[in-house]
């Protein structure tokens, strides 16, 4: 089996259109849907088609967090051009910040609520991926004793049970470990 242009876009850039149209071309090739090439596939897709809808959440709350602190600074602008006496400005000011800076810590902790939205979608994609790379390692290197196998499984995965690792340094940790799956049973399965 030769590598598609499907393949070489999902192991360079992928997204979940270059997923689907890999899945396509492994069909149409005569693998079936439940072969473990499919599945990883599968597998791969819904992470980044759950990462893309996520991130563009994210993006949108980034977004209107930065609109939330512009505005603060068009409050303390338009109380400023429209008071004539400090006190009553200060006062307004005070008040006004205090107001529109509980909007910006809110709009912010959305942003924070991404990582926390995808931590089960994390969980999930690692737990699959630890299964898959403890059976590719099974296949590859027999010798291996278990507790030895486990050792290199836990060490390669702890990143995803670090919760000071960041959510998009584990979304690229994913997405290369399933490349990097996918190009290993693509070998053994071509081979």
């Amino acid at each position: 089996m030769m590598l598609s242009p499907a393949l070489t876009e999902v192991l360079t850039q992928p997204t979940p259109e270059a997923l689907w149209q890999l899945r396509a071309d492994l069909l149409e090739k005569g693998l079936q849907s439940d072969s473990r090439l499919v599945v990883i596939v599968d597998q791969f897709y819904r992470f980044m088609n759950q990462v893309v809808a996520s991130s563009t959440a994210r993006e949108y709350s980034h977004i209107a967090s930065l609109l939330d602190m512009a505005a603060v600074a068009g409050v303390a602008v338009q109380n400023l051009l429209e008071e004539k006496n400090s006190e009553e400005w200060w006062r307004r000011f005070v008040a006004g910040a205090a107001s529109e800076g509980m909007m910006v810590l809110a709009a912010r902790q959305y942003v924070k609520a991404w990582e926390v939205e995808m931590r089960s979608d994390f969980n999930a994609a690692a737990w699959y991926l630890a299964q898959e790379y403890w059976q590719l390692s099974a296949d590859l290197q027999p010798e291996l004793t278990p507790a030895r196998r486990r050792e290199l499984i836990d060490q390669l995965f702890g990143p995803f049970v670090d919760e000071q690792v960041e959510g998009s340094v584990k979304v690229g940790l994913i997405a290369r470990l399933f490349q990097i799956l996918l190009l290993a049973r693509f070998q053994i399965e071509a081979g």
